[in-house]
């Protein structure tokens, strides 16, 4: 893989963490961005999702804060 897709990938991977963590959305750049590279379209959506996965547990660490007394929210 060549440096400059490593850093591509790298940067668009950074900036859908902070557009997933503040409202979503960040597979827009992702998604894209691994089928100009060439990527097969099963690959970058398995790769995607499992970015988002890793997201969404950050996402909440970084708002836990605000998670506090939700718990009657889950459903269940």
């Amino acid at each position: 893989m060549p440096w400059y897709e490593v850093i591509a990938l790298l940067a668009a991977g950074m900036a859908a963490g902070t557009i997933n963590a503040i409202v979503g959305a960040g597979s827009l750049i992702t998604f894209p961005t691994l089928l100009f590279f060439g990527y097969p379209p099963l690959v970058a959506n398995v790769s995607n999702t499992v970015g988002l996965v890793a997201g969404g547990i950050t996402g909440i660490h970084g708002y836990r804060a605000e998670l506090v007394g939700q718990a009657d929210v889950l459903p269940g």
